[in-house]
């Protein structure tokens, strides 16, 4: 009767030790996905600033106004 019982807990604390190798191997896949996401939002946050760092490079280039040439034949009257 006893070996039949540690058996069972045997059985037992082993299927639990499979389910939380399964839970914490599930855990880390999806930690891998939001640091994957993570990554991507954070270079897409650096493109943003190096854009917006080019933009307002141009914007104080050109701070002075931009100079019209009369002798150029595409600006419309």
């Amino acid at each position: 009767m006893i070996p039949a019982i540690l058996t069972a807990l045997s059985a037992l604390f082993s299927a639990v030790g499979k389910l939380f190798e399964f839970l914490y191997a599930r855990q880390m896949v999806d930690a891998g996905k939001v640091q994957e996401r993570l990554d991507a939002l954070r270079k897409q946050v650096k493109d943003a600033q190096i854009a917006v760092a080019a933009r307002e490079a141009i914007r104080a280039a050109n701070a002075g106004g931009v100079s019209i040439d009369d002798k150029d034949p595409f600006i419309r009257d």
